[in-house]
């Protein structure tokens, strides 16, 4: 829709397009020998900067008026679109309109209310950075360009929501990222058609390559320093506005095994920890069903002693081993999501003292055994170990599965169980990349079982495709 050289017509049809907002404002004033006005929402625009910076200015202009050189707001632009004044003024500019022409000047004067940037709250900091992103995209950007000094970073912005128009970032280096991987993501992000989008949720959802997997197949993270490891290893991050939270692909399983504090400390003890991690996803997914066969179809694999010991805890329990570890197992997920959503002081609190009432009462009440509250137990703790939100939930759910298989075939089962999983984790990929056996290559495997020496991680690992392969150089003076 084209604007009309009239004032009162323009101001019309954009309150009409706003559908009478009780918040769209209009201003006139006379600016030399000409008639201008304002057109903005007042919830939007910092008001300071209007009366300071466009107002003023133009109340004092008395000779002709080149507004250019007489507005002093750095972002400025024009539009002959009533279209493009609606979308600027949902944006929190100002529109300005000089009686008689047939164009709108937009004025950046949007106001900015944000929080401040704080600690992590999700991904706990031992050493490195205690910045934490935050919900305003051009902050988080800031904060990732201060990190990454360098003319190869490259942002491109794209919008998303028919209704919502959400502003989403894409991230990366230029010499590292992988053309393909960013066409790839391209790709998608124009496929998607949807009202609003929910950041990362959605995003993340709309682009993975395999909807119904429990393994994430998409980093999100909430540390800029995390961020900038991934982007110099040649992987690409997703800024949402109203998010504070960044996508990062492509990444295969063992980055979401891999934790920042790895790096911060000797590569002995980075190692050892990654490993521990390994062994943690493990117990998590598979310990109860391995109770479950043990004491339910070969109990005599296990030593006389320990024998003795499970039949004696189990002599009065009233339920069958697998609908124990069940129970214990949909409990102790109750108790984490309560201990979740509650306020942070109260969650705490139920956590603990549900966890000790109801493992008392179950015991005593010859509900469930001793060694099942022992075993559900560790399982717990081991999957909190896993530093990924995403991964420690997906290990907790295979627990069930691994269950039902273990309390009808057994140890047999339990094997089948092991191969379905990693036959669905080798034909896994994310953006079009292996997910799983990339990790397992000769050239990268000091960065995925283990934490090797830096010295020895020479080059990037193999899932981002990066075009500069080599990460460590010989080092100054040494051939």
């Amino acid at each position: 829709m084209k604007v009309d050289p009239s004032l009162n017509v323009n101001e019309k049809s954009l309150q009409n397009m706003l559908f009478n907002s009780a918040d769209f404002k209009s201003s006139t004033f006379q600016s030399g020998n000409r008639s201008c006005r304002l057109f903005y929402l007042d919830t939007m625009i910092e008001l300071a900067v209007v009366q300071e910076h466009v107002i003023r200015p133009l109340l004092q202009q008395t000779e002709d008026l080149n507004l250019r050189e007489t507005v002093s707001v750095l972002e400025f632009t024009e539009t002959e679109l009533l279209n493009d004044a609606v979308n600027a003024l949902v944006e929190g500019k100002t529109v300005l309109q000089i009686d008689g022409e047939m164009k709108l000047y937009l004025l950046g004067t949007e106001t900015k209310k944000e929080r401040a940037v704080n600690l992590p709250v999700n991904e706990r900091v031992l050493r490195g950075s205690n910045e934490a992103l935050i919900e305003n995209v051009s902050t988080n950007i800031n904060l990732l360009r201060k990190m990454i000094v360098s003319p190869d970073l490259v942002v491109k912005y794209y919008r998303l929501g028919r209704r919502s128009n959400t502003k989403v970032a894409l991230l990366y280096l230029q010499e590292l990222a992988n053309e393909q991987v960013i066409q790839e993501f391209e790709r998608r992000i124009d496929l998607i058609d949807i009202d609003y989008v929910e950041a990362p949720g959605f995003i993340q959802e709309l682009i993975e390559d395999r909807k119904f997997s429990l393994f994430p197949q998409l980093m999100i993270t909430e540390r800029p320093d995390r961020v900038r490891s991934y982007l110099m290893n040649g992987k690409i991050g997703i800024l949402t506005d109203g998010s504070p939270d960044c996508i990062i692909t492509p990444v295969s399983f063992w980055a979401f095994l891999q934790s920042p504090d790895d790096y911060q400390i000797g590569w002995l003890l980075g190692s050892a920890f990654r490993f521990l991690r390994i062994i943690s996803f493990i117990i998590a997914m598979s310990l109860p069903g391995v109770y479950v066969a043990l004491v339910t179809f070969d109990p005599r694999m296990l030593p006389f002693e320990i024998s003795l010991t499970l039949q004696s805890s189990m002599q009065y329990v009233a339920m069958p081993p697998v609908l124990e570890a069940i129970f214990m197992l949909v409990t102790l997920e109750i108790l984490r999501e309560a201990t979740v959503r509650l306020a942070s002081p109260i969650g705490q609190t139920i956590g603990v003292v549900g966890g000790i009432v109801i493992g008392t009462v179950v015991v005593q009440s010859n509900l469930v055994s001793t060694m099942m509250v022992i075993i559900i137990a560790f399982t717990a703790v081991a999957s909190f170990s896993i530093p990924s939100y995403e991964m420690s939930s997906a290990a907790r759910l295979l627990s069930f599965p691994f269950i039902l298989m273990a309390a009808t075939f057994g140890l047999i089962g339990l094997e089948l169980s092991y191969l379905i999983v990693l036959t669905h984790l080798a034909r896994l990929s994310t953006m079009g990349l292996p997910y799983f056996y990339s990790g397992l290559s000769k050239s990268t495997i000091m960065d995925t079982f283990f934490r090797g020496p830096i010295q020895s991680l020479r080059e990037r690992t193999k899932e981002s495709l990066s075009k500069d392969k080599t990460r460590i150089r010989m080092q100054r003076g040494k051939k």
